[in-house]
């Protein structure tokens, strides 16, 4: 039987259509400790100058990055030994949460940066529907651009998500309202919603916090391994994009403009490790790509302006061990106004890149039967590159795949 492949390139590139370097990553440094690290995040003072906000096992350590070929440690604020924290800001104070021990939730003064910081631990006693518990531990925060700070995974509210007034007496929280008591891993909010990764229950949950008071659940969707990790939603709103913390699993990309009709637009995995047990962490929107540590894979920067058809783009691996497990890449943020892209690895600690984003080349088609026009089902189409790349077609002989080297290629 003859096949009719039909297939339709297009690139859309800022420079010229000749080759390029497509994992497009440059280190500039790399900062290691005496002990394994945890999540990471960026810190702009008034200044503009730029920190870097790293957890490790036992402290939260930042450091100058006014030369990022040479990060400074200016504070190393000691807390409850723990494999977890996270941390976020608003204004001039970072916020952390860890999720061992006692410390509720860590207030980082940065107005003295870099020579006079200081801190303090928040520890409030707040009452839930009857029951008054001590704020001891959460497992993530995120703030939203009004300054509403979402604890997710805290010692109360059975994991559910607090919402805490971080903006109207910067550095003195104020608690609002908790969501219903189900286990949230992690939350990204913008507007009166909220994106909670109910890693438990296998699904995203999308909340109503117009009140927060009173936050109700929309909507939920099942993410492809029933892991819900991480979500990050598009710039326009769109589109959320997903991780489940599991072996061999996905980002995934969501349209979410009807939240009675939530559709999976595609799922990305590297192809390169693929079955060997590698894992996604946390994925972060910017710009149209999605910047994503991968454990043991490292760092991936994947094109997601086309969400039906995502594709890696970029990537740098932290981690110099066997694949799988949870070693390497635990977190990175590309949100800083140089460009700078910091990413933390567990064994290795802090590295700083230099990225130039590249849009990706496109392969989308459809494979019919030459003879009788017929769509093809299950059928391989491989662009011949140097880089690793495969897809398959659908029930209607569609198919989509790309890559970041633009250029002549031939389609098998």
């Amino acid at each position: 039987m003859k096949k009719n492949i039909l297939p339709f390139l297009f690139c859309f590139m800022i420079q010229s259509l000749f080759a390029q370097n497509i994992l497009n990553m440059e280190l500039i440094s790399n900062y290691t400790f005496n002990e394994s690290c945890n999540d990471i995040w960026g810190y702009v003072a008034p200044d503009g100058h730029e920190y870097a906000v790293i957890g490790t096992r036992t402290t939260t350590s930042i450091h100058d990055l006014s030369d990022p070929t040479n990060p400074v440690q200016v504070a190393s604020i000691p807390g409850a030994s723990s494999t977890w924290r996270d941390m976020k800001h608003w204004g001039e104070y970072v916020y952390v949460t860890t999720d061992v021990g006692a410390d509720g939730l860590l207030v980082i003064n940065m107005t003295g940066a870099p020579d006079n910081i200081t801190w303090e631990f928040w520890r409030p006693e707040l009452t839930i529907d009857g029951t008054t518990t001590q704020l001891a531990t959460c497992h993530n925060i995120y703030i939203d651009e009004n300054g509403i700070a979402y604890l997710a995974g805290c010692n109360m509210n059975g994991g559910g998500n607090l919402l805490v007034d971080i903006a109207t007496t910067p550095g003195t929280p104020v608690f609002m309202g908790a969501t219903e008591p189900r286990y949230s891993h992690d939350a990204f909010a913008r507007g009166d919603t909220l994106w909670s990764s109910d890693i438990g229950s296998g699904f995203f949950s999308v909340i109503d916090v117009s009140d927060k008071t009173n936050p109700v659940t929309m909507s939920t969707q099942n993410t492809t391994m029933n892991f819900t990790h991480n979500a990050w939603l598009s710039d326009d709103g769109k589109y959320l994009f997903t991780t489940d913390e599991r072996a061999n699993a996905y980002v995934d990309s969501y349209d979410v403009s009807d939240l009675n009709n939530i559709e999976r637009l595609d799922s990305y995995q590297p192809a390169d490790t693929r079955g060997l047990g590698v894992i996604p962490h946390n994925t972060h929107y910017h710009n149209g790509y999605l910047v994503t540590s991968w454990y043991t894979d490292g760092v991936k920067i994947i094109d997601g302006s086309r969400p039906d058809n995502l594709i890696e783009v970029a990537s740098y691996d932290t981690y110099a061990g066997p694949d799988g497990g949870f070693s390497g890449c635990w977190g990175v943020t590309p949100y800083l106004p140089s460009g700078l892209v910091i990413a933390s690895d567990i064994n290795s600690g802090l590295y700083v890149f230099q990225t130039t984003y590249t849009r990706a080349c496109y392969l989308e088609g459809k494979v019919t039967d030459a003879d009788n026009g017929m769509s093809l089902n299950s059928v391989s189409v491989t662009i011949e590159s140097a880089l690793i790349n495969d897809s398959e077609t659908d029930i209607l002989g569609d198919y989509k795949t790309g890559q970041a080297t633009a250029g002549a290629f031939d389609v098998t």
